[in-house]
């Protein structure tokens, strides 16, 4: 089975909406990290142009991948958001720290 790691940058304010929209697709657990960066959307208040937004990084199956990105871009558009990114990268191994073993692939679904 394959195993992608999918990162997402997306408004703060979308966050406990989103969170209902992945648990709806299954996903076990995320990681969530406040982040900053420009682009799209700068903030013109600011001289730096930074916006605080959220950055989520999951891992899932490539069969679950596109279920996942598309409960992530109906959230934005429920929420009314028209910014945000979402890469999806192979990832070769995942390791569990507590007993060094690798992590099974179905554990990445509930």
């Amino acid at each position: 089975m394959s195993i992608k790691r999918i990162t997402a940058i997306v408004p703060i304010e979308i966050l406990t909406t989103l969170e209902k929209h992945l648990r709806r697709c299954g996903i076990p657990g995320i990681t969530v990290e406040k982040v900053s960066g420009y682009g799209e959307h700068p903030n013109y208040f600011r001289k730096d142009l930074m916006q605080e937004n959220s950055r989520l990084i999951l891992y899932a199956l490539q069969s679950n991948v596109d279920d996942i990105i598309e409960a992530i871009a109906a959230c934005a558009r429920e929420c009314g958001i028209d910014g945000g990114i979402v890469a999806v990268e192979d990832i070769d191994r995942l390791v569990s720290l507590a007993d060094g073993s690798d992590v099974p692939p179905a554990s990445l679904q509930d």
